[in-house]
């Protein structure tokens, strides 16, 4: 029989946050480094800035919900989509919502190009990098940068990359932006923010050209191969964004980019 939703929480590890909230997650080294970068990611709180309660946020790949919480903090009453497919990540997003997350509301949906379903890749030992297009080649490739950047000796990280790609595959429900503001009633999306491993292009496809000026502005995190950020900033260029481009200390050296996109006015 499949697991529930609350035995999975159970099997998860339960850890505080620096500001002493506790949350729930499937591996707790990486949910901590995870904190790590929501909070010290300039293009999250710019994107954020200047946005009022009653603000609609969709965030799209919203693994535990740790960018949804600091969307919140930042402003207060906003409100918040989080859309996650890989099962144990979403029974730790929701016990998260459920605990601090006045204002998110979680979905159990991956969101793509089409409505309809999808083969995910999860990996247990590195939930958030799970994806619907997986490459194990070039994740090990961006973990042993990753890690170099952290100091880290290539002994100790080869060691953690041996493990971390032992995945299992299934179908998850995807649905698409457009869809999703249909369904909850959203007229105005003040932020999109995207962090789906590959699927990038496929989520801006999803959201039909009559829709976009109802999109204020865009983060999303774009694995830069065959000509993908080119694609990405020269499409939010054409629908009247401003487009800025930069790349988490971290990962320099890997093709992980970051893109903010506001809309002129």
């Amino acid at each position: 029989m499949p697991e529930t939703d609350a035995e999975r929480t159970d099997a998860a590890h339960e850890i505080a946050l620096p500001d002493g909230r506790r949350i729930v997650a499937p591996d707790p080294n990486q949910a901590a480094v995870l904190w790590h970068e929501v909070t010290g990611n300039d293009l999250y709180a710019r994107g954020v800035e200047g946005l009022a309660a009653g603000d609609v946020v969709f965030d799209v790949g919203a693994n535990l919900g740790l960018a949804a919480l600091f969307f919140s903090d930042l402003v207060p009453g906003l409100r918040v989509y989080s859309f996650e497919p890989a099962e144990d990540c979403f029974a730790c997003l929701r016990e998260n919502t459920r605990r601090h997350g006045t204002g998110i509301t979680a979905v159990q949906a991956a969101v793509g190009s089409r409505p309809g379903t999808g083969e995910l890749t999860y990996y247990p030992r590195s939930p958030a990098q799970s994806s619907l297009y997986p490459d194990e080649d070039e994740d090990r490739r961006h973990l042993m940068t990753y890690l170099a950047n952290t100091g880290i000796d290539e002994d100790t990280a080869r060691a953690l990359g041996e493990t971390m790609y032992q995945g299992r595959r299934y179908q998850v429900d995807v649905t698409t932006v457009t869809a999703a503001m249909a369904e909850h009633g959203v007229d105005e999306i003040a932020l999109l923010k995207i962090d789906v491993e590959r699927a990038e292009q496929d989520v801006l496809d999803g959201v039909e050209e009559s829709d976009w000026p109802r999109i204020r502005r865009v983060v999303a995190e774009v694995h830069d191969r065959d000509g993908r950020l080119a694609a990405v900033v020269a499409g939010l260029t054409r629908r009247g964004f401003t487009v800025g481009v930069g790349q988490e200390e971290m990962l320099t050296g890997t093709g992980v980019q970051m893109v903010l996109a506001v809309r002129d006015r």
